[in-house]
């Protein structure tokens, strides 16, 4: 059975997904912070609220999206064989590595829903965390992407 798609390309096509989705989730909790430094009401509130709101549904959500798809894809090349077998069995040619990077992924698909409520709730003018709290949050996502790139590419 021929592919539509090919593994090479579907892996490209993966990276530049999560590139796309990662720089989201650096820029959004820089929005928040200057949306928190800023005077309620204010102009400058008013255009980052409209920036993250774009920066969510332009940038982070279809990333998002397409990053899950293409690593489901990529995943499922892992799972060859007879289908008809103990998943426990099926699941034996998925490497090691591949479970630490999935529960990093995990977590950044868990930190972008905590980020979409907290951006409803800035849109709402409450203001549960401080500029440096948001400062500190927008280092997240790289230091986990760095611990997936190195799993995926060291395949330890």
């Amino acid at each position: 059975m021929e592919h539509l798609i090919g593994y090479d390309l579907a892996r490209g096509l993966h990276i530049i997904a999560v590139i796309a989705w990662i720089a989201g989730l650096l820029m959004l909790p820089r929005f928040y912070a200057y949306i928190t430094a800023s005077q309620p009401g204010g102009e400058m509130e008013a255009a980052m609220l409209k920036a993250a709101r774009s920066l969510r549904s332009i940038i982070l959500i279809p990333s998002f999206i397409l990053a899950w798809a293409f690593g489901i894809f990529l995943f499922a090349t892992y799972l060859t064989g007879d289908w008809t077998g103990p998943i426990p069995e099926v699941l034996s040619h998925v490497p090691h590595w591949f479970w630490a990077k999935f529960i990093l992924v995990l977590g950044l698909s868990g930190y972008q829903g905590f980020l979409s409520a907290q951006g409803r709730k800035l849109a709402q003018g409450q203001r549960p965390h401080s500029e440096k709290f948001w400062r500190l949050m927008s280092e997240i996502p790289f230091l986990v992407a760095i611990a997936a790139v190195l799993l995926a590419t060291l395949e330890p």
